[in-house]
């Protein structure tokens, strides 16, 4: 009797185990979005931008060589970097076509945040020293801008600077938080000469990234991913 009741124990224990292979896996760990930059290397092709006072360098070639570097270094941590102009080619044949291109890729609507790099000049040659401006009004730009000049002043070895408010058409146009970054001033002797210094601007666009970073990483999550068709890649 106790064998019979022993073997009927088993039985049914038996019949409720479940094989390992059936008991359900734990669910992996989301993937976390990676935040999206759009960078914006200023003017292009038949605009230059600024000239240089003393060596004639080209605005538009250094913004394209800072930003470059700008894009590495995010993509490096992990962002999603999309381009206005991937290239020293401007985006039209005017001024007018040219912005209006430019203008509805800064819109893109999955942006966490947008990012104008442009070089500075003044009539006043002893001017000097980089500077961020968001746009008036804009807290989140302001925000945004406040943690690129903080990062770049500290890469630098500057007295801090303050971001400053402004309205231009990089700052108005994007819906997301955005910073004009002017690297520093070709109207200077000295900036304009280590402007053109690769070391210089692996500095300055390593700055620049760190205090994108900084701002993304103080939000709650990177905006959503809404419209693949509308994004433009470096590819």
């Amino acid at each position: 009797m106790k064998r019979l009741f022993v073997l009927v124990l088993s039985l049914l224990f038996a019949a409720c185990a479940k094989p390992v292979s059936d008991l359900p896996l734990p669910s992996p760990a989301p993937t976390p979005t990676p935040y999206t930059v759009v960078l914006d290397f200023g003017h292009g092709g038949f605009d230059g931008g600024a000239v240089g006072v003393d060596t004639g360098v080209v605005e538009a070639d250094l913004n394209l060589a800072v930003g470059k570097k700008v894009q590495a270094a995010l993509e490096q941590a992990g962002c999603r970097v999309l381009l206005t102009r991937p290239d020293e080619h401007a985006l039209g044949d005017t001024k007018n076509a040219d912005m209006h291109a430019r203008g509805e890729l800064l819109k893109n609507p999955d942006a966490d945040c947008t990012v104008s790099i442009h070089m500075n000049k003044f009539s006043n040659r002893r001017v000097s020293g980089p500077m961020a401006f968001y746009q008036a009004g804009a807290d989140e730009g302001q925000k945004l801008a406040s943690c690129v000049i903080s990062a770049i002043t500290d890469a630098l070895a500057l007295k801090s600077r303050n971001a400053n408010p402004a309205n231009n058409f990089v700052t108005r146009v994007p819906s997301a938080p955005s910073v004009l970054v002017e690297c520093g001033f070709l109207s200077n002797p000295t900036e304009e000469k280590k402007l053109q210094e690769e070391a210089y601007q692996q500095t300055l666009a390593e700055a620049i990234a760190k205090g994108v970073l900084t701002y993304l990483d103080g939000r709650a999550t990177p905006a959503p991913l809404l419209s693949e068709e509308l994004m433009t890649t470096t590819e």
